[in-house]
């Protein structure tokens, strides 16, 4: 690691210690520095073919999608909302996507227009700056690929199926990427998020594993064959 590495990581590490005691997070920080020092982490990597035939899941609540804009945020991402503290930190960790300024986000808004589903557009031309920021636990996207990645429903939203159906559509505008595969990545326990994605025209086909040992992450990828896609599958 050189030195302008290792003052990256120390100004990452100060500002979440200072947003900790700003927004009490103490248990979410604790659990992910445990993390960090020793863990085995499962998950999928889910596959949407956009020319296959897929139909649009329908929410509880009728939705459309569109770009992220700066009146938004604070209506989906304020970091100091009166919600429990897992929440804060979620928003948290799509704020600081969001300073980073890769990728495209969209939401889904209601019929006032109020977002209440936020997720983000990865192509291949940002590689390298996914992999700087998620630290390597994606693969390289080839040419015809994109990536859905930093999903987020507040939990006021939940329970609408607004991630199925605001996911389908979302997907739909890799398209305009030249984007033929989406790519997103659920951990195997996640069953509720599985079926969304499911619902949304995704499907298992990636096998990925991040192993943690005393500060060192090793990340590696396995594409699945057609039985284990099946077993894989939550919705049959």
């Amino acid at each position: 690691m050189d030195v302008q590495e290792v003052g990256a990581t120390a100004a990452r590490y100060a500002r979440a210690a200072k947003y900790t005691v700003e927004s009490g997070t103490y248990k979410e920080t604790a659990k992910r520095l445990s993390k960090r020092v020793s863990s085995s982490t499962h998950a999928y990597g889910l596959k949407r073919d956009l020319t296959a035939p897929h139909e649009t899941p329908v929410a509880k609540i009728p939705i459309s999608v569109r770009k992220l804009t700066e009146a938004d945020v604070p209506l989906i991402l304020d970091e100091h909302a009166e919600v429990d503290e897992a929440e804060r930190w979620e928003r948290h960790t799509r704020v600081r996507l969001l300073e980073r300024g890769i990728g495209t986000p969209y939401v889904a808004v209601d019929p006032d227009d109020d977002p209440c589903y936020v997720q983000w557009l990865f192509g291949p031309d940002e590689n390298a700056e996914v992999r700087d920021f998620f630290h390597g636990i994606f693969p390289e996207l080839a040419p015809g690929e994109a990536l859905l990645e930093g999903a987020f429903t507040p939990t006021r939203h939940q329970g609408r199926r607004i991630m199925s159906a605001g996911m389908s559509m979302i997907a739909e505008k890799a398209r305009d990427l030249g984007a033929r595969d989406v790519l997103t990545f659920v951990g195997v326990d996640n069953i509720a998020s599985l079926k969304g994605c499911e619902r949304a025209g995704f499907l298992p086909a990636i096998d990925r594993w991040e192993t943690r040992r005393l500060g060192r992450l090793r990340v590696t990828f396995r594409a699945l064959d057609a039985a284990e896609v099946e077993q894989a599958r939550v919705l049959k």
